[in-house]
């Protein structure tokens, strides 16, 4: 049986050596977590650019409802924590996602009705957009930081406002497009 100061000293020693362990871990691997959440960062947008695509493709064969649930989900809702370039892409492509609803409710006959729902998302996301980068800012802060804390619950609802917000603009294309059909 090893003496009891021996054991003392096992117990006192065997944590301050995991937590120095596990602080080296962190020093060493922190370099690589920033490309690897980049990396992520831009293959969820990637998913987002293909989906935008699909509903191109969707509105050329002229089906309207499966074009405007692709533009739904083509909305990048996720908060960008590494790349600052990033939110310059999701900016210009959240600017061109936009751009198609515009140009689906002018091919509507009622296509100059004004779709309040339409500035809205616009509104939020120049709003999110905002936020993002006052978040990346402050990424080097500590995850406690109350500024910090304060951004990323203003995201969070954000993030839920604009997918309401959507939602209302795709049901308002939606609508728009069924008194077509009942118009003809």
């Amino acid at each position: 049986m090893p003496a009891m100061e021996t054991v003392l000293a096992a117990f006192v020693l065997l944590p301050l050596g995991a937590a120095l362990v596990l602080v080296m871990l962190g020093l060493l691997l922190h370099p690589l977590a920033v490309p690897t959440l980049q990396a992520l960062e831009r293959a969820r947008f990637a998913r987002r650019l293909a989906r935008a695509a699909r509903a191109d493709s969707l509105l050329k064969a002229r089906r309207m409802d499966a074009a405007l649930r692709e533009l739904e989900q083509a909305f990048c809702l996720f908060t960008v924590r590494a790349d600052s370039r990033l939110l310059e892409q999701i900016g210009a492509h959240h600017t061109g996602l936009l751009s198609r609803f515009l140009t689906m409710i002018e091919d509507l006959p009622q296509g100059r009705v004004r779709l309040l729902s339409l500035a809205k998302v616009d509104r939020i996301l120049d709003r999110r957009s905002d936020l993002e980068g006052a978040l990346l800012q402050l990424r080097n802060r500590s995850w406690r930081d109350g500024r910090r804390i304060q951004l990323e619950r203003e995201v969070r609802r954000n993030a839920r406002d604009l997918r309401a917000a959507v939602r209302e603009l795709v049901a308002d294309v939606q609508l728009l497009a069924a008194r077509r059909v009942a118009v003809q």
